[in-house]
């Protein structure tokens, strides 16, 4: 099983979580991918160009970078710009990479050319600190009431 079908997994043993996985590819239509963007409270993904979706997210939403590779700050200043909340893998030794990583045309080391294996419960942590976050989020609380009444008012 690979590691992401793991964390997938996990994820849909959480109460009340919905979860979908989205390859943002060019097969996919921009206004599509900005569409589901748009309507996820929770945003996971690795390091990497797809994480700028975040950008498209509703304002109580929560990214969780799931390892960064070295580079901090890069995703969390454009979380911290968005104004989103931004989450990062905060245990380095909950974190397994295949090997050291090389660069693909300087073949020298970097974090950013692996694969990584994640510690499963370190995950769900995270993802359950979002889950509350997201909740809690005086405009998600808004939302809900607002799509309650309207549930409602089309009974």
């Amino acid at each position: 099983m690979t590691e992401i079908i793991l964390l997938i997994e996990a994820l849909k043993d959480l109460s009340g979580v919905e979860v979908t996985r989205i390859d943002y590819n060019s097969r996919m239509p921009f206004v599509d991918q900005l569409d589901m963007t748009h309507n996820t409270d929770i945003f996971i993904g690795m390091h990497g160009s797809g994480l700028t979706h975040l950008l498209f997210l509703p304002d109580w939403a929560g990214v969780f970078e799931i390892y960064n590779c070295e580079d901090e700050r890069c995703y969390w200043d454009l979380a911290r710009l968005r104004g989103v909340k931004y989450w990062s893998w905060q245990k380095e030794d909950k974190v397994f990479p295949e090997d050291e990583g090389k660069h693909p045309t300087l073949g020298t080391p970097h974090k950013k050319f692996t694969n990584y294996s994640f510690d499963v419960p370190e995950f769900l942590r995270i993802v359950q600190q979002m889950i509350e976050y997201v909740r809690r989020h005086p405009k998600f609380v808004q939302e809900q009431r607002r799509l309650r009444r309207l549930t409602d008012e089309e009974l």
